[in-house]
């Protein structure tokens, strides 16, 4: 009885959810954002403080169009530099109805946000997890065992699969699979891209065979290319072009906002393969879904491409922290119709029938080295031949030296080839991209694995710094 309401909530809810449309929730999402605002000023010292520096007065007449025109786009300098935590906190969260703390990667600079759940989101969070899992998985409907190899103690709790939170440790995920998974029908692995690299490397290198799985990933904590999902499904013997088929989707999450607040679809993911067929050297957004009753987005201050800044108003009601009009430093845009129209007309329908709201993410301007290249046109390199792939570990730096790029590659722990000649296969293939987009290629160095001058930062417990110059 204890899992059949939950699983019976999910139905009711998702049977609600389909007859909506991603426009009726945007709606309702705006209709919250006066609530929001009025609760947040009534309960946070801080943000009433920051209203009044703004010049904003809440009244219960406050449309959502003054709100936004007016209330102020926050960051994590203008709250987490700022305010100590006890003045952000809502009135009435004391320390005895806090329940957990989630940092930042503090990629962004050198302090870190914090995301703060009180016990009574903390109750909430198994049922959300378990709704998305049942989106992307059907977990209702097959036994599962999530693995998850997430770092800096991200952690899930659920109610409808067995979860196993081994953290960046190979060996322990792998022994999971070979003992505990016969038991269930399918694996979800929960993992970054440098780190999946280095757990498939770890399970061939123990004659690991993915074929007997029925296996699923969610990457998250860094964009990734199509060439590396790509690559990804090749190891995992996985047809992820095939539908009904396991699916490598990724989820975007906000330390200090939440986990999950984007999240792809297998329409989303074909949307995006068809743009990486149609144009494979072009840096490609990934194209997610989210749900406007959880959170109210912004693409603020959008340029002639319609690319600006993504900015997050978390709608619920019981927040620990005011978390409005709050900008994550992404870039982000709507999708066009034009790219829709890639799509082949089932698949097309099937966007055009789910209720959740699609935005392009495009990741963060700091990781754009120059006018021709962005660190996410190598990660796409580095995986286009799956043959070369074999040899690298995924991790990479680029840096500017005078008027050149210079990019240092480090080889797999498990590489048997010579360091120069995997460099001149890899210069090679770059050089083919760099002149179809007449951009001038880098020059490139690689590394057998310990010698990579830039190692001790790949410890697979942060992210990596490919630009360490921005």
């Amino acid at each position: 009885m204890a899992k059949i309401l939950p699983r019976l909530r999910r139905r009711a809810l998702l049977a609600l959810l389909s007859r909506q449309t991603p426009e009726k929730l945007q709606r309702r999402s705006r209709a919250r954002l006066p609530r929001v605002i009025a609760r947040a000023a009534s309960r946070s010292s801080a943000y009433r403080l920051l209203l009044e520096e703004a010049g904003v007065e809440v009244t219960a007449r406050l449309s959502a169009a003054q709100i936004l025109a007016s209330v102020p786009v926050l960051d994590k300098a203008a709250l987490f530099e700022r305010f100590a935590v006890r003045d952000l906190l809502a009135s009435g969260i004391g320390p005895g109805k806090l329940g957990g703390v989630l940092t930042s990667s503090g990629y962004g600079g050198g302090n870190f946000a914090f995301g703060v759940s009180s016990h009574a989101q903390l109750r909430q969070t198994p049922d959300d997890i378990d709704m998305g899992l049942q989106l992307a998985f059907g977990v209702d409907c097959r036994s599962t065992l999530l693995v998850n190899c997430l770092p800096m103690g991200v952690m899930f709790t659920s109610n409808a699969v067995c979860v196993a939170n081994v953290s960046v440790r190979e060996d322990m995920a792998l022994a999971i699979l070979r003992q505990v998974e016969p038991l269930f029908e399918q694996v979800v692995l929960c993992l970054d891209p440098l780190f999946s690299k280095r757990l498939l490397d770890y399970a061939d290198g123990q004659s690991f065979d993915w074929s007997a799985l029925r296996t699923n990933v969610i990457i998250g904590e860094e964009m990734f290319s199509e060439d590396y999902r790509s690559y990804l499904a090749g190891r995992l013997r996985v047809d992820i072009d095939c539908p009904g088929g396991p699916m490598l989707g990724s989820s975007m999450g906000v330390g200090e906002l939440g986990l999950n607040l984007f999240f792809e679809i297998p329409e989303t993911i074909a949307l995006r393969r068809a743009l990486h067929r149609q144009s494979p050297d072009t840096m490609l957004p990934a194209f997610f879904c989210f749900n406007p009753l959880r959170t109210f987005v912004e693409v603020l201050a959008p340029g002639p491409d319609g690319v600006g800044d993504l900015v997050i108003t978390m709608l619920g009601d019981d927040a620990a922290f005011p978390m409005i009009r709050y900008r994550t430093g992404d870039r982000a845009r709507w999708p066009t119709a034009a790219e829709t129209a890639l799509l082949d007309s089932d698949t097309r329908a099937a966007l055009e029938r789910q209720p959740f709201p699609v935005l392009a993410v495009l990741g963060r301007d700091r990781d754009r080295i120059d006018a021709h290249w962005h660190v996410d046109h190598f990660k796409a390199l580095l995986y286009r031949d799956p043959a070369l792939a074999e040899h690298l570990s995924g991790a990479f730096v680029a840096t500017r030296e005078a008027d050149c790029l210079r990019l240092d590659v480090q080889l797999s722990r498990h590489s048997t080839r010579d360091t120069a000649g995997v460099a001149t296969a890899l210069a090679e293939l770059i050089g083919e991209s760099a002149r179809r987009r007449s951009a001038p290629p880098p020059q490139v160095h690689c590394y057998a694995h310990l010698a990579f001058p830039h190692g001790m930062g790949l410890d697979y417990e942060r992210k990596f710094r490919y630009f360490p110059a921005t």
